[in-house]
């Protein structure tokens, strides 16, 4: 670089200094007659650039196919550059044919033609997209330039440096000029800014004289020639005035001297270009004065005319927020097989677009190979082309500026966020500049990019930067698309159609399921805004999208067959299919929505308040909708704070139990929903008691540990420690191979090692059992992860036992007593519709079986509910709940004489068939009152009644080794609420109560509401 400018001799021939001249008094008196028109209330807003105008001549060295990126009061190198004053005046009055329809402030210079970049009022947001622009020549191998131009208290600013950074990483032909005129509207910047502060390196800068026309040329040439050169970019500091206000909200004698406003005007670059030109004899005085008075009647005319020109149209005000919605008709075969992962079918669509679409440009955090990314989603890309596939700086503001730059240029970004959770330092980017470019240009600019970033929970140790899913922070972006794929297919369908889309598209990637093997449907190009339908229903509309498409399906997997439930994968957040899900509860007049977002503000919230401001739709609601959400809260790095924020199985079955119960109509006193924040885990089947009351055991079990962000599945590699074989802690016992590395899998106790599970070659997931430790000594693991159980609220109409009925001294044995100790016990209770079993025992009359006891049919009801819940299939052993899946026994409570309460036991009651449980069950009561007595160690669950005394309700106790006691009263009648005819129904109570310790109340209330279905639903048949 040359060493800083001075003033020089004239470069220019005569007649390129009178246009040159012309270019300068425009610029003067066009902002002049903008000051005018303010006063007049003729306009609503003017900022000048009187003082900059010597910015005009680096224009000079510049050829049309180069671009531009000024600031606001780059007035004069745009005129000089090719804007016209019609251009000028209309965007001063914001009329429809200026460059921004009427949306952008007056100084906000764009032309598509010209290459002059649409502006951005966020200082400084406009460098990085300068340096994608500039990047786009470089893979094209032109010799274009791109001039980038900023006020000095803008290169505070942190995209000042990226982009400094950033063109000097990849020697991008772009000329930074900072205009420095040493003042922040009122705030002096001459010690504060980068150059004064040394921060930046001064040989590298041209400093320049503002005032100076023909040396701000100079410097120009300099400059553009280097960067043109292909020697990486150019800088120059020009010192220039500030001859007006701030802006017309300013009044700049409020703040500086009047003095220093009326010396500053001794550095004026028009005067003094303008006196040269009449020394060298160009101009004499008076024909410059001529001149001057020639393009001040101009501008009155070119202002006059625009002012009458049309305005925008208020139908308008959306036009340009987006391009047009399209769908490539076909898209390259991928071969992912019958089954595949989210990774496997994203990493073959990029390698389809990197050969089919040479314009398609990947960049990112590590996307290179050998890496490939942290998810491999870009493996083998840069072994391909490495110039389009290309690891970026650690830097977002960067990876989304430039995007927005390379996309406007003309090529097709495909970039990635390393982490949704770190897109935050890139949002001036892409709020600013992706959403807005399109729609402040009036559709002359567009920036079609795609970024995408994996996303969200579900992946215990991910904790604040790990686990944020986001969608609704970007629905809620005017003129951003967004999507969110569950599966293979539509991660593949949905990239490629954002891949030809017009419009920048945020892809959001669930890492849970990035890494699982699903089964592959057909793969094609995924229209936006079409939501799909995972399975069809006539109850409940369920809409989710996302990580909780997999929690949806487990859920309605757990449940019973008849929950007739439509599921439909939104999978388009913006735009998002709002006559899918309207039909959709139209004809099933009931609405629950799933997500893994905060609730605030978010997508759930929105797709209520559209359906329930749908007059169709809210006439056809039976219940409020229902939404299953992340809490407003952070998520934490212990998968306490994990499970306890985010929307799991216990809560969607309870939400959806809740909303099912309210289809049938059902007065049903039922416990409370669970608080939006819990300290539960995923499955109360895994539920374990807090540290305090952790049992210990003298053997564990060694598992697979979580291996990385969505790893579910790895190989193993070698075994490296032998059945009984002693070891100590921290030994490696195997090694296992993931995509990303091998592990070593490490004891955390000393011990003898039990039988190895798996063999060498064995795929394992995340969780799975590999051998069973013997520990030595037996002591506790302080180091064990535990999850605290949290009760549910009790109902607010808990029963309590009828008046009559007293506890006696005695009534419970001395043992009986003695295990009461220590337990935490809890009580729902819910109402049930008993005419099935009445109307079923009436028509077992006229089987060859005889008579059914209503007993009977109820002890059957809690046996399938019992099968269903594993918690109500395991007994207390000291410390430790046991679950024996093959074989339980069911409780029966008998009255024997002298008040006596003994235990019927029904032996191995789920391997019974319904043939020949009503005989075993009889037997049991039989032996039972003839003083044969079973052992009650494998009872889990006990059913107590008082229906010979007409008792409706009452709090049964439990005793362990059991951990329920279900008590079912006796009949009653209650008024239908079906009913429009007064008709009344028979029903009885459920009281259900449970060891706390080991169910909370959700799991508890999950199994009851399992336990009334069927009874309500009991059918000989």
């Amino acid at each position: 670089m040359s060493k800083p400018a001075s003033k020089a001799t004239s470069q220019f021939e005569p007649a390129t200094r009178l246009a040159l001249l012309r270019s300068l008094w425009r610029s003067r008196l066009g902002d002049l007659r903008e000051q005018s028109l303010i006063r007049q209330g003729k306009g609503w807003f003017h900022i000048s650039g009187m003082g900059h105008e010597a910015l005009a001549a680096v224009a000079l060295s510049l050829e049309p196919e180069d671009y531009a990126f000024p600031y606001y009061r780059d007035r004069a190198f745009c005129l000089q550059r090719g804007l016209t004053d019609r251009d000028m005046a209309l965007a001063f009055y914001a009329k429809r044919e200026s460059s921004s329809g009427g949306r952008q402030l007056t100084g906000h210079f764009s032309d598509r033609k010209l290459n002059i970049w649409s502006h951005p009022s966020p200082v400084g947001a406009h460098l990085l997209p300068a340096c994608g622009a500039a990047w786009g020549m470089q893979l094209d191998g032109k010799d274009g330039v791109v001039y980038a131009s900023l006020g000095e208290a803008s290169a505070r600013q942190g995209d000042f440096f990226e982009a400094v950074c950033f063109a000097k990483e990849r020697k991008l032909p772009v000329v930074f000029v900072v205009e420095d005129n040493r003042i922040a509207i009122s705030t002096s910047t001459a010690e504060t800014n980068p150059i004064a502060l040394g921060v930046l390196n001064s040989e590298e800068w041209q400093r320049v004289d503002g005032s100076d026309v023909e040396a701000v040329a100079a410097a120009g040439k300099v400059a553009v020639a280097h960067a043109r050169a292909g020697q990486g970019p150019a800088f120059i500091w020009c010192d220039v005035e500030r001859f007006s206000n701030h802006s017309s909200a300013d009044d700049q004698r409020m703040y500086r001297a009047a003095d220093e406003l009326e010396a500053m005007h001794a550095r004026d670059p028009i005067a003094i270009f303008q006196q040269a030109m009449i020394k060298d004899g160009l101009l004499t005085e008076a024909s410059a004065k001529a001149l001057e008075e020639e393009i001040r009647e101009e501008m009155r005319a070119a202002y006059k005319a625009a002012g009458a020109d049309v305005d925008p149209l208020a139908e308008e005000c959306d036009l340009h927020l987006h391009g047009a919605l399209s769908t490539p008709d076909a898209m390259p075969k991928l071969e992912l097989g019958e089954s595949c992962r989210i990774l496997d079918a994203v990493n073959q669509t990029f390698h389809s677009a990197m050969d089919t679409m040479p314009e398609v440009v990947f960049f990112g955090e590590d996307i290179a190979d050998p890496k490939g990314g942290v998810f491999n989603l870009t493996k083998g890309l840069s072994k391909k082309d490495p110039l389009r596939a290309v690891n970026s700086p650690l830097a977002e503001s960067t990876i989304m500026g430039v995007s927005v730059g390379l996309a406007s240029y003309g090529k097709r970004p495909c970039f990635e966020i390393q982490f949704v959770d770190f897109i935050y330092p890139g949002w001036n980017q892409l709020v600013s500049n992706m959403a807005t470019l399109r729609w402040r240009s009036f559709g002359q600019w567009k920036c079609p990019l795609v970024i995408y970033a994996p996303c969200g929970g579900y992946l215990p140790g991910g904790a604040l930067w790990h686990s944020q899913s986001g969608e609704g922070s970007f629905a809620r972006v005017p003129g951003i698309r967004v999507v969110v794929p569950s599966t293979p297919a539509d991660a593949a369908g949905l990239f490629w159609t954002a891949l030809h889309g017009e419009d920048p598209t945020i892809i959001l990637l669930p890492k849970h399921l990035m890494w699982a093997e699903q089964r592959v449907q057909q793969v094609a190009a995924v229209p936006l805004g079409v939501a799909r339908t995972v399975r069809e229903g006539l109850l409940v509309t369920l809409v989710t999208w996302g990580n909780c498409v997999e929690l949806v399906d487990e859920v309605l997997e757990t449940m019973e067959g008849d929950v007739d439930v439509e599921v439909i994968d939104l999978r388009s957040i913006q735009p998002w299919d709002r006559e899918a899900i309207a039909d959709s509860v139209q004809k099933t007049g009931r609405l629950m929505i799933v997500q893994e977002d905060n609730i605030s503000g978010s997508v759930g919230q929105m797709i209520v308040a559209e359906m329930c401001s749908d007059e169709d739709v809210l006439r056809s609601l039976k219940s409020p909708p229902v939404i299953v959400s992340k809490a407003d809260v952070h998520v934490g790095f212990n998968p306490i704070y994990e499970y306890a924020a985010l929307p799991d199985r216990e809560r969607v079955a309870a939400a959806l139990e809740r909303l099912l119960a309210s289809t049938l109509q059902t007065t049903l006193e039922q416990a409370r929903a669970p608080a939006p924040m819990r300290a539960s885990v995923t499955d109360s089947s895994d539920m374990i008691a807090s540290e305090e009351s952790a049992p210990f055991s003298s053997s564990k079990m060694i598992t697979v540990p979580i291996l990385g962000e969505g790893i579910r599945v790895a190989r193993v590699v070698s075994i490296l420690k032998q059945s009984g074989d002693a070891v100590l802690a921290d030994d490696a016992l195997c090694e296992v191979e993931t995509d990303k590395a091998v592990f070593p899998i490490e004891s955390d106790e000393d011990g003898v090692l039990g039988d190895w599970l798996i063999s060498e070659g064995d795929e394992v997931e995340v969780g799975q059992d590999l051998v069973p430790l013997q520990m030595q000594g037996g002591e506790p693991d302080s180091d064990a992860v535990s999850r605290p159980a949290v009760a549910a609220e009790a109902s607010e109409s808990e029963a309590q036992p009828e008046a009559g009925l007293k506890r006696q001294q005695g009534g419970l044995s001395p043992e009986a007593v003695k295990q009461l100790q220590g337990i935490v016990p809890a009580t729902i209770e819910v109402t049930c519709r008993w005419e099935n079993v009445r109307d079923a025992r009436l028509r077992s009359k006229k089987t060859p079986g005889g008579t059914l006891s209503t007993a009977t049919m109820s002890a059957w009801a809690v046996l399938q509910a019992m099968k269903k819940h594993e918690r109500f299939a395991s007994v207390v052993r000291g410390h430790e709940l046991v679950y024996d899946p093959d074989r339980f026994d069911l409780g029966v409570a008998v009255a024997l004489p002298g008040d006596v309460l003994e235990t019927a036991v029904v032996k191995h009651a789920n391997a019974i068939e319904w043939d020949a449980f009503s005989d075993v069950f009889n037997e049991a009561l039989r032996r039972t009152r003839h003083g044969e007595v079973e052992s009650k160690n494998r009872v889990p669950l006990s059913i107590s009644s008082m229906g010979a005394y007409n008792v409706r309700s009452a709090i049964p106790i439990v005793v362990p080794p059991s951990l329920a006691t279900l008590f079912i009263g006796a009949p009653y009648v209650l008024p239908d609420p079906k009913s429009k005819t007064s008709e009344t129904m028979e029903v009885v109570s459920l009281v259900l109560t449970f060891d706390h310790r080991w169910i909370n109340g959700v799991g508890a209330a999950s199994f009851l509401s399992d336990v009334r279905k069927g009874i309500e639903r009991f059918d000989l048949v």
